[in-house]
């Protein structure tokens, strides 16, 4: 694949953390901890990754979820959040 291939790129998040993406930016699980947010992350899924490495480049969670395709199994779970009716605190 080609750099020029890629159209867009997606990345799933609750809408309450809008104000904090458009302050900080999308960031990487290590880097989003110490900022107040609201998380999508199963517990067990972050404990699989938490020492994972890429071969010859830095930890899993040192980069940012980016998806080519944002109908992923990631998305799907999160589909139960779709219609609720709650405030930004509630999800933080």
């Amino acid at each position: 694949m080609n750099r020029s291939d890629i159209a867009e790129l997606h990345f799933i998040a609750p809408i309450a953390n809008v104000p904090s993406i458009m302050q900080h930016g999308i960031l990487s699980h290590k880097l989003a901890g110490p900022i107040h947010h609201g998380s999508l992350a199963m517990s067990e899924i972050q404990e699989r990754r938490k020492n994972k490495q890429i071969p010859g480049a830095r930890k899993l969670h040192e980069y940012a979820n980016l998806y080519f395709d944002a109908h992923n199994p990631m998305l799907s779970k999160c589909r139960e959040y779709n219609n609720l009716r709650v405030t930004s605190s509630q999800l933080l």
